[in-house]
């Protein structure tokens, strides 16, 4: 929830650094595919990502429901733009961004994929990219992995077949596999 963000922003980047060191490597690889232009990071959290696309000379933008996130955001990016916005209504209009991005915001147990993407794409110009970081749903069933989900889901997190709801939205993704429980998609609007 946004409460929990906002109490969490303080210590965000040091618990992620410590117990999810893989999302570091997405964002990395996410900025790697960027080319020149503008970029919205949804869900941007402390800005992290941000920050390496602005360092890369790209226009930057970013979006999250926490107001925590964003202070945290704008003190490690001061010249970049933020919202306070919802990502299942970016407050853009159509074919604004060059890139659209999102990184370990999208596996929420409550949270309509689907929706977002749609949305993200929406807002991603002709030619553009909209580029993932998630934690893809097994191909096999196993009891680790269901003990991994199991474990996820008491802190509101689940894998998704994140490579299906691309393609039922009519796309397939580049897939970078960076671990068996890390990838990052990337299409090419």
């Amino acid at each position: 929830t946004t409460k929990t963000y906002n109490r969490m922003s303080p210590y965000y980047d040091r618990f992620m650094k410590l117990f999810f060191p893989i999302g570091e490597k997405g964002r990395e690889k996410v900025v790697e595919k960027l080319t020149a232009g503008s970029v919205l990071d949804v869900a941007c959290g402390t800005g992290t990502l941000l920050k390496m696309a602005y360092n890369k000379g790209n226009k930057c933008f970013g979006l999250d429901l926490s107001g925590g996130m964003l202070t945290r955001a704008k003190r490690k990016v001061p010249d970049v733009d933020l919202l306070q916005a919802s990502f299942y209504q970016i407050p853009f209009q159509e074919g604004t961004f060059d890139h659209v991005v999102a990184t370990n915001a999208l596996s929420g147990t409550i949270i309509d994929v689907k929706k977002v993407l749609t949305e993200m794409l929406r807002v991603c110009s002709k030619g553009g990219s909209v580029s993932i970081a998630e934690w893809p749903k097994a191909q096999k069933d196993t009891l680790v992995e269901r003990l991994l989900v199991w474990f996820a889901k008491l802190n509101d997190d689940a894998p998704k077949d994140y490579l299906g709801i691309f393609e039922e939205l009519g796309y397939t993704p580049e897939v970078d596999v960076l671990s068996e429980r890390y990838h990052v998609y990337t299409i090419r609007k």
